[in-house]
């Protein structure tokens, strides 16, 4: 059997510094990040989370002035006019406004305007004060393959990566704030935080790209990570992690026929196809029981 065609895609994550409040600054920043992306010859670009409002709310009406619609919203409107002139595809942070409610959700824009918006399922926190969970996970066709989205805290989940990839998902885009609060550790001695070696683990156990833009600075005394990362479908990293505490944009070059290669570890091994979901069961039989007792079990099927 002859090797597949290359499938080569261009992509970036940009780390820098949102503002809470700054509505006006931060979505030209939004821009700026992403005209650069645009001129490197990048095909999709990862912004970080929350990008358009900033993270630390003070006030449920802080955080009302600051939602927005992810089809007609100002950073809709913008960003859909760089991906126009760049043939171009953006995922942004926003704090989106939605049938009355606001969530922290990952919005996929390209030439046409806006593709698909992924609502986080997971609040970290304080968001649970500003947000409601989202209910979905959305996998769109894109030129160059197919995207999933999750943010930030929903990669210490292994489900939204996992029912991504059994999608088709071959590229994973995370917008993130990763903070330093609740860690014992927040860095090795390498430079990476726990954010990255998540990255590695979900692009290692699902054979999917993952691009994670997390961004810098310190918001009312929450400090942001920056680390941001791009990791391979083979569970390596092939952009960053960036630095703690400096603006970047990483740029990779990654070939989408080897997802599948990633995928079969070995010639008769599948990380998707071996899962045996029917199998993932836990009996719990105590000390004490008699033979023939019945155990009861508890089902999972990541």
């Amino acid at each position: 059997m002859s090797p597949p065609s290359p499938r080569p895609l261009r992509l970036a994550v940009a780390q820098y510094e949102p503002q809470v409040g700054a509505a006006q600054r931060n979505l030209d920043e939004a821009v700026r990040w992403a005209t650069a992306a645009g001129e490197a010859g990048v095909q999709l670009v990862v912004l970080p989370e929350l990008a358009t409002s900033g993270y630390t709310f003070a006030s449920e009406e802080e955080a009302e002035a600051l939602a927005e619609d992810a089809t007609g919203g100002p950073a809709a409107r913008a960003l859909t006019d760089v991906c126009n002139r760049f043939d171009l595809h953006v995922v942004v942070g926003v704090d989106e406004r939605h049938q009355g409610r606001r969530h922290n959700s990952a919005v996929l824009i390209g030439p046409q305007g806006t593709l698909a918006v992924y609502r986080k399922l997971h609040l970290f926190f304080d968001e649970q004060s500003w947000f409601a969970p989202g209910d979905g996970l959305p996998v769109v066709d894109l030129p160059f393959g197919r995207l999933g989205m999750i943010v930030c805290f929903d990669i210490w989940f292994p489900e939204p990566t996992r029912a991504l990839a059994l999608a088709g998902a071959e590229v994973i885009a995370c917008p993130t704030n990763w903070v330093a609060s609740f860690k014992r550790t927040v860095y090795d001695e390498r430079g990476y935080c726990q954010g990255d070696y998540m990255a590695i683990a979900r692009a290692a156990e699902n054979g999917v790209v993952m691009a994670c833009a997390d961004r810098i600075g310190t918001e009312r005394g929450l400090r942001f990570l920056g680390a941001s990362i791009i990791v391979d479908a083979d569970g390596w990293p092939v952009a960053g992690p960036a630095s703690a505490d400096a603006p970047a944009l990483l740029v990779a070059d990654v070939d989408l026929s080897g997802v599948e290669r990633a995928r079969r570890r070995t010639p008769r091994n599948h990380l998707l196809a071996d899962r045996r979901p029917p199998a993932y069961t836990i009996a719990e039989a105590g000390a004490a029981a008699t033979p023939g007792a019945a155990a009861s079990a508890i089902s999972g099927q990541p």
